[in-house]
């Protein structure tokens, strides 16, 4: 593969889900140029092939076209399998798969907060942050002009993530707690499993590079109360495996299926506060599933809206405050993933996960059953 042209990610540095999928290429040592939706190879074919304009989108040196970051992972995991960024360890790799789902559940709400409830503190640089994205050399007035557009976007997002003043000092909780469980961890370890980083490395980068590690707010926070964490993510955007501080690491995954304990503070953190809403989505799913029985299959979830397809909406509660959600397809397709793994496992094996999850308060997400798998039709979620 070393002939090949490199691989062509289109995505910002503003973006969440565009710092996973780089720091995922960079690590994997894999060829690639970035480029940003501005661009006019975008704009002419990217999107038009994928008929989505959400960034990221990957572009392969033969056309391929690959929108989203699970979906990226899963194209490239299987073409770059060295070094390989799923633990080898039956629990450990549960974990991971889970993570994909509940890290994002956890402190995507969070990110969203501190770019967007903050907006003294971070709008003269998110706007422009978003500005240079559609036009790169622009003035400050032409980048200000369309980070107004984009905050403006945001601003009808405001209900469904927790507008509310109540649940504020909830999510800053959230936060405080998960810099202080890393802080821990990055102590002593480079990485969540060891000495490689893992795919709930890269999920992780969304919430903490993309958003609260540049963001003015939430970055002076991480680096006054988490520096080891800010210094994580730096690392993380490196092609390097080794950092300076773990230069004696070994670069492989931790032995034995070993679990730091740390992981698994931030495994029960993030099952404690998210998968009530998770199994409340899977059973909404189901209940849609059954009255739409009779769709063949193939058939988009949303054909009006592949964005975000949703079905329903209903009131969760994170640490006791009242919060309205949507019961998200793409969320269960995720899990989906992970629990098609699991069922593959050996019963020993299968058991061994069980009681990891069952000790974390979490293994009620192993028996979500969907009354349809949901599977990807381009862009669009689908029925399978």
């Amino acid at each position: 593969m070393g002939n090949e042209s490199p691989y062509i990610l289109y995505g910002s540095h503003a973006s969440y889900a565009t710092a996973e999928t780089r720091s995922y290429l960079r690590k994997k040592g894999i060829p690639f140029v970035e480029r940003l939706p501005a661009s006019k190879r975008f704009r002419e074919y990217v999107r038009p092939t994928s008929e989505n304009h959400r960034i990221p989108q990957l572009e392969a040196p033969d056309g391929t076209v690959v929108q989203d970051t699970r979906a990226i992972f899963d194209f490239l995991e299987a073409r770059f399998p060295e070094p390989a960024a799923y633990p080898p360890g039956p629990r450990q790799q549960l974990i991971v798969r889970l993570f994909e789902v509940l890290l994002e559940a956890e402190l995507g709400r969070v990110a969203w907060h501190y770019r967007w409830n903050f907006m003294e503190e971070n709008y003269g640089f998110v706007s422009r942050e978003f500005g240079r994205s559609f036009k790169p050399q622009g003035t400050n007035e032409e980048l200000d002009h369309y980070g107004a557009v984009i905050a403006e976007r945001m601003e009808g997002k405001r209900e469904g993530f927790g507008y509310s003043p109540a649940l504020w000092p909830v999510l800053e909780q959230l936060y405080f707690e998960a810099l202080y469980i890393l802080e821990g961890h990055f102590t002593t370890l480079p990485y969540l499993f060891g000495g490689l980083p893992s795919i709930a490395d890269h999920v992780l980068m969304g919430s903490l590079f993309g958003h609260l590690a540049r963001d003015p707010e939430p970055s002076r926070l991480m680096k006054a109360r988490a520096p080891r964490v800010f210094r994580w993510t730096e690392h993380m955007n490196t092609p390097e495996i080794q950092s300076p501080e773990f230069a004696e690491v070994e670069m492989t995954y931790l032995s034995n299926d070993q679990i730091p304990e740390t992981v698994l503070s931030l495994l029960r953190m993030c099952i404690g506060d998210t998968a009530p809403a998770l199994l409340e989505t899977a059973a909404l799913y189901n209940i849609w599933a059954k009255e739409h029985a009779d769709l063949p299959p193939q058939s988009v979830v949303s054909p009006e809206g592949f964005d975000e397809a949703t079905l329903g909406k209903f009131q969760a509660k994170i640490r006791g405050v009242p919060v309205p959600m949507a019961a998200s397809t793409y969320q269960l397709w995720v899990l989906q993933r992970g629990l098609d793994w699991f069922a593959a496992l050996s019963e020993a094996d299968r058991e061994a996960s069980r009681a990891l999850l069952k000790a974390c308060g979490g293994d009620g997400l192993l028996d979500i059953t969907l009354e349809r798998p949901l599977t990807r039709v381009g862009s669009r979620m689908a029925v399978a």
